[in-house]
């Protein structure tokens, strides 16, 4: 409280109407107040301290003769809000503030060098999609038509299978930015453990022979099934072997052992690898994080692949640990809940079978152009025009049309343009993501062109995921097939949007003359415009001898 009163008297009876009342506070006052005989002392909002109240009485007609003085020491106390305590506690939540700025500022650097990292990793894989193509779609043109010996088919089929284990890699690392690629729903089925487990383990087994590393898989149980989303087991366990496998020097061993043990099941597998330091096994699961002996060994990785599995076991409601001793090796435990009361929210599905492959994705103005020279049509066959910016790509696909089509080729969209005018081609193949003129741009000017909007559209690109996909269909393309694609598949493609047409030709071609309404199988809002004007100006011209289809 910094607001009182008080009442004085003097001691003086003889004649108090004389006696006349003055004071001040040390500290706070410079001067005495001007004496009166008014004896009560208001002091107002008194800031907090040590003051000292001196009150002296005088008279009133001895020219203000002093009688006595007195004093009275008051110490106003500070509120909570001003202690020496709560000062205290003000400095050390300062202190945290500056401390929290200062990581939050740290953080935020961290996740901007994290994110162009990863950035980078996305970019490297739509950059490895193309020549993936080229691995894999002679990979399977030789082994479907069996073009080497019966020997060497099996490691034919190796090669082939851990190109689409390549493939599947690049789309993950492609979609890494969309958070519901590892936190999406999972699409469970109900799996033999040990089966599974046995094929996984085949694909490393190869590598591990390579390495002169022992591989073995062992389990204390003869069969066991048990639910989970195949795909993200699969990454789960690839990034854990592959580790494995890449860390442990020669003649070193991998032993992975499945386990079931009351309620729970687990996989565990062990290394006699490098290890890991003690002092960063903290930094195990975050982003980007790579050990310093394997930095110092130079061993190449992303350093993402253990947040991914921790991200992953963690959406099948399991559990993760991680064992190390630097120099000795390596034990990495997953362990999932039996059954599938845990999975709630998952959706079940038909399991997959051992020898799924990944089935390929198939979705279904021109001023200032340069003047290019398009080759001579030497054939009657079907035209495609190829728009791909890739030479190795675009070579090997006229390469592999060319038998049964009349094939001409480009880098980019802004010639493609120019030789659809010249050689007016049936179909049209392009690739997305190319200079000059993308393939988007490339389809929608021909979709929006009377003159070419009937010549459909493929389009090839990396980028595989949905809003990517809606984009291409939505400017027209007839079809959207993904990298690296089955040659097969774009062939079959090809063949059934060339017979639609056909088909299509057919339907028009066989509408009588006299027929007033308008067709009702037309595709688009321009066959519309088109086939009303040819219709007007034939009416218009009916009596003119001279007008016939070259005037037309």
């Amino acid at each position: 409280q910094n607001t009182f009163s008080l009442d004085v008297a003097s001691i003086n009876y003889d004649y108090p109407s004389n006696i006349l009342y003055s004071w001040k506070i040390d500290g706070y006052h410079k001067e005495w107040t001007r004496p009166s005989q008014d004896n009560r002392i208001v002091v107002r909002n008194l800031p907090p301290g040590s003051y000292t109240l001196q009150i002296r009485t005088v008279s009133n007609e001895e020219k203000y003769k002093t009688y006595e003085t007195r004093s009275i020491q008051i110490i106003i106390t500070p509120p909570v809000w001003a202690s020496m305590w709560a000062m205290v506690g003000y400095a050390i939540l300062l202190v945290l503030i500056m401390i929290i700025i200062f990581r939050v500022i740290m953080l935020h650097k961290q996740k901007k060098i994290s994110d162009e990292k990863t950035r980078f990793f996305i970019n490297t894989a739509h950059d490895i999609r193309t020549p993936l193509t080229l691995i894999k779609a002679p990979l399977e043109e030789v082994v479907e038509n069996h073009m080497v010996a019966e020997k060497a088919l099996p490691h034919m089929n190796m090669a082939l299978k851990n190109v689409n284990t390549l493939l599947q890699l690049t789309t993950n690392l492609i979609n890494f930015e969309r958070i519901d690629v590892y936190s999406s729903t999972l699409y469970v089925s109900e799996y033999e453990l040990n089966s599974y487990m046995n094929d996984v383990c085949a694909t490393f087994r190869k590598y591990a022979e390579m390495k002169r590393v022992r591989f073995v898989y062992e389990s204390n149980f003869d069969y066991l099934n048990v639910w989970f989303d195949s795909d993200k087991m699969g990454s789960i366990l690839k990034n854990i072997l592959s580790n494995a496998l890449k860390y442990t020097p020669e003649n070193g061993s991998v032993c992975i052992c499945a386990c079931e043990e009351g309620n729970t099941w687990s996989i565990e597998v062990k290394d006699t690898g490098i290890g890991i330091p003690s002092s960063e096994q903290k930094k195990l699961f975050r982003n980007c994080f790579r050990g310093s002996n394997v930095v110092n060994l130079k061993v190449t990785g992303s350093g993402i692949g253990l947040m991914l599995v921790y991200k992953l076991v963690k959406l099948h409601k399991g559990k993760i640990h991680i064992q190390s001793i630097e120099h000795q090796g390596t034990c990495v435990q997953i362990t999932f809940p039996k059954g599938n009361t845990h999975l709630h929210k998952a959706k079940f599905i038909s399991p997959k079978t051992p020898n799924e492959r990944m089935d390929a994705v198939v979705l279904g103005g021109t001023s200032d152009l340069p003047v290019l020279e398009v080759p001579q049509i030497k054939t009657s066959l079907q035209r495609i025009l190829v728009v791909e910016d890739n030479d190795d790509l675009r070579n090997y696909l006229v390469d592999m049309l060319m038998a049964g089509y009349n094939i001409q080729s480009c880098s980019n969209g802004k010639d493609a343009l120019v030789i659809i005018k010249e050689f007016n081609p049936d179909l049209v193949i392009s690739d997305i993501m190319m200079p000059e003129m993308s393939g988007d741009e490339l389809c929608s000017a021909i979709k929006t062109s009377v003159e070419m909007s009937h010549i459909p559209v493929i389009l090839l690109t990396a980028l595989g995921d949905e809003k990517n996909i809606l984009g291409g269909l939505e400017i027209g393309a007839d079809a959207y097939i993904t990298k690296p694609f089955s040659v097969g598949i774009l062939k079959v493609t090809i063949k059934n949007i060339l017979a639609n047409r056909e088909l299509l030709r057919q339907v028009y071609n066989s509408i009588e003359n006299k027929e007033k309404h308008l067709p009702v199988n037309c595709t688009n809002t321009l066959d519309w415009k088109f086939i009303a004007s040819v219709k007007e100006c034939i009416e218009k011209n009916m009596g003119d001898l001279d007008f016939g289809v070259d005037v037309l």
